[in-house]
């Protein structure tokens, strides 16, 4: 496992021309990677790295705040769905 520590710097609501729903927007939340010991599991020196997510649930939108830092954890995972099953 690899931990992150990220902080929200960008959240984003964009207008979608092709949604199905009127006023359902694209929207987007953006993480980049936190200074400090946290992130030494990955990275010696001064940590660089983005993660940007498209969030189409409303509820999971809401729970990231601007300039808060969370946690993201990296586990290996089977490739395809049907291998999780098993």
């Amino acid at each position: 496992m690899v931990r992150c520590k990220m902080v929200c710097t960008e959240k984003a609501s964009r207008f979608n021309q092709w949604s199905q729903q009127p006023g359902q927007d694209n929207v987007t939340v953006k993480l980049t990677a936190a200074n400090g010991p946290q992130n030494q599991t990955w990275s010696k020196y001064t940590p660089t790295g983005a993660i940007e997510l498209q969030i189409t649930n409303p509820a999971a939108f809401d729970q990231f705040k601007l300039g808060q830092a969370y946690f993201v954890d990296f586990h290996e995972a089977p490739l395809a769905e049907e291998d999780e099953q098993k």
